[in-house]
């Protein structure tokens, strides 16, 4: 096999550099919501609003998982940029052998805890009866697809640490396309119901995954080999010291949004997926600041680890301008075509007016959830794991559900709903850039002149 060269982010014009590597990122990720969006449009137009409404009660409970996961695989590629902007061939061969094992078995251990733990799960999110047995199907077929999602997380993150990121849009279309037809052929013609869409997510999730592998592990003539493991402990240590916070962290702000879930999921079912719909597209707006914040990690780690402590800032400036830039484009066009997109899952009324409402009234708090996306990378990147977790728990986690607890209770009324989710960001965002401005930490460590 022909192997794959690796690419420096240490040298080279930084705005083309960061449009270079962008560009594949955005577009998979447009294709990895498709993929996330995929089933609730199925089941929406083919199922029931029942169905949907499972679907939609189930998004955040699905997202522990995935943004616990996201930690690992941030960790990972932290590492990997760090040893190979130090050109450090040993460690960076021991954290690749002790990622893909860590993975694997990492995904084994969660997928028999989310199994045991389900039913309290359920119990937690307020699921109505009507939609109970849905969820619980939905959910129970997903959870073993954990070993996937935390596999591609982690070969994706590491891919992006060596600057590789156009592979990442192949094998995302490559999985949206098969969950896709699967999901149709399942639901519409053998008549599966909502287990017919998550065994497709499964199957689409293993197929990126087979090809993520098997790109990965040939990268730099360091090369997989299960008889010549070099696992390390202290490795997985490593990991975890730099990805748990923010897997915990996104575990928490999914765990509080399953905690706001269970007030949604007290309103009328037009309510639930107009909701949870709105949280699908508004999603849309962060796709741009998501892209870049791995561009900003990754360009970070490199050039801290060849101590290019100008050309790092340089890269943290350039990022957070050109991300500002795109989010705001995108709130306008989300903006203006909300009752359109929202329409696209279900045609019915109703679902259409909340959903439209939740992205008008809250859409704004994309523009700041964008700047914590780019300083909280930014700090990632140098190693700074711990304030970036503390400032998103605080602002997404705390804040944003006392805001809805005690706003219900003040004024029952969906609008608070809507205000919850553009607080929490905005509150984020407001955060993450005073400290980064005015941190001692980030000016000691080159981040900021």
């Amino acid at each position: 096999m022909k192997q794959n060269k690796a690419i420096s982010l240490t040298e080279g014009n930084i705005t083309k550099l960061i449009l270079e590597f962008t560009w594949p990122v955005f577009v998979s990720w447009i294709f990895t919501e498709l993929y996330n969006i995929t089933n609730s449009m199925i089941v929406g137009n083919y199922v029931s609003l029942e169905a949907l409404s499972a679907v939609s009660a189930s998004t955040w409970i699905c997202n522990i998982f995935n943004y616990t996961f996201y930690g690992i695989g941030m960790g990972a590629g932290i590492l990997v940029a760090r040893y190979y902007g130090a050109k450090d061939k040993v460690n960076l061969k021991k954290t690749l052998d002790t990622s893909v094992v860590f993975a694997v078995v990492g995904g084994i251990i969660v997928t028999i805890i989310a199994e045991l733990l389900l039913p309290q799960i359920l119990a937690l999110s307020n699921i109505g009866p009507d939609i109970y047995d849905n969820t619980f199907s939905y959910l129970r077929v997903y959870i073993y697809g954990s070993t996937a999602v935390l596999i591609s997380q982690v070969c994706f993150f590491i891919l992006r640490s060596f600057g590789e990121t156009k592979h990442q849009l192949y094998y995302s279309i490559i999985s949206s396309f098969v969950n896709i037809i699967l999901g149709v052929i399942f639901v519409r013609f053998m008549n599966m119901s909502i287990i017919g869409t998550a065994l497709a997510t499964i199957i689409s999730q293993f197929t990126m995954d087979f090809l993520a592998l098997r790109l990965m592990l040939n990268y730099e003539g360091i090369n997989f080999d299960i008889r010549n493991i070099d696992f390390s402990f202290r490795v997985v240590g490593e990991i975890c010291e730099l990805g748990i916070p923010a897997g915990f962290q996104n575990m928490l702000i999914a765990l509080s949004s399953l905690m706001v879930q269970s007030h949604i999921n007290l309103f009328p079912n037009e309510v639930i997926a107009g909701i949870g719909v709105a949280e699908k597209v508004g999603s849309w707006a962060q796709m741009a600041s998501v892209a870049i914040s791995a561009s900003t990690m990754s360009l970070v780690a490199q050039n801290l680890g060849a101590k290019k402590y100008d050309r790092v800032q340089e890269s943290i400036r350039e990022c957070a301008r050109i991300s500002s830039i795109a989010t705001i484009v995108l709130i306008i066009l989300i903006d203006a075509s909300a009752p359109f997109l929202v329409s696209r899952f279900n045609s019915d009324p109703q679902v259409i007016f909340y959903g439209t409402s939740m992205i008008r009234w809250s859409i704004f708090g994309m523009f700041f959830i964008n700047l914590s996306h780019i300083y909280n990378a930014a700090c990632r990147g140098a190693g700074n794991v711990k304030i970036p977790m503390i400032i998103a728990i605080l602002s997404q986690v705390v804040s944003k559900y006392l805001f809805v607890y005690i706003g219900l209770k003040i004024y029952y009324d969906v609008h608070i709903l809507y205000l919850g989710t553009a607080f929490g960001y905005t509150l984020a965002g407001i955060a993450a850039t005073t400290y980064f401005y005015t941190s001692k930490w980030t000016k000691e460590h080159g981040l900021r002149p």
